[in-house]
């Protein structure tokens, strides 16, 4: 059977439309990565959600990123994370402590912004699922077996090239998804001392150096 003339043909074909797929939503993912690259900074408000169907778990928290590559900061859940280029630094004010620690190859994909706008291009394939009426859903797998995430689905307008939505699927059923209400350029210059934690402004709170 497998040497017919018609399994051949549709081998081929079978293919030929996945290769176009990849290019496609290559090319989607490259430009969205380009208008926000194209900004000096960037500010994003969005919301962040934990989902468990199994567990019936659903968390909703609000959050804003501000990005400077390869600098970033991230308010969410109480917690605010810094990374002024060479130090990450996690400040939880209830606890009144901040941990500092240099980043590794093990940080989370999902919590680091100038990772999740230009994943695509490191450690994971894409294929376009949908496109139609200006939106784009696009799948990211694994390159090699992630011991977290089966797979990330990003949801794209393709009229404004702006990232809209953009979900970890876990393996262990438990989903982040992340849904953007805004991008845009921060009203006033960001400077590296934004992106890194004032001990000195802070005497009370505890420092945990974990270098």
């Amino acid at each position: 059977m497998k040497h017919t003339l018609a399994l051949l043909l549709c081998t081929i074909l079978t293919i030929q439309s996945f290769a176009q797929a990849d290019n496609r939503a290559k090319t989607i993912l490259d430009k969205a990565v380009a208008t926000i690259k194209a900004l000096p900074a960037v500010e994003i408000v969005f919301e962040l959600s934990m989902i468990n169907t199994e567990e019936h778990i659903q968390e909703t928290h609000p959050g804003k990123a501000y990005m400077k590559n390869p600098m970033y900061r991230i308010d969410v859940m109480d917690t605010e994370n810094y990374f002024d280029g060479e130090v990450i630094y996690t400040y939880m004010p209830e606890a009144g402590e901040v941990n500092i620690k240099t980043p590794d190859d093990n940080e989370d994909e999902m919590l680091n912004p100038t990772i999740l706008f230009d994943i695509h291009n490191q450690k994971f394939n894409q294929k376009l699922v949908e496109e139609k009426g200006g939106k784009a859903y696009i799948e990211l797998t694994p390159k090699e077996e992630h011991h977290q995430i089966e797979k990330i689905g990003v949801w794209i307008n393709t009229k404004n090239n702006q990232v809209e939505k953009v979900t970890s699927f876990g393996k262990d059923g438990n989903d982040i998804v992340i849904t953007i209400k805004s991008i845009k350029q921060p009203e006033k210059e960001l400077d590296q001392s934004f992106f890194r934690f004032d001990t000195a402004a802070h005497p009370d709170v505890d420092v945990i150096d974990l270098r």
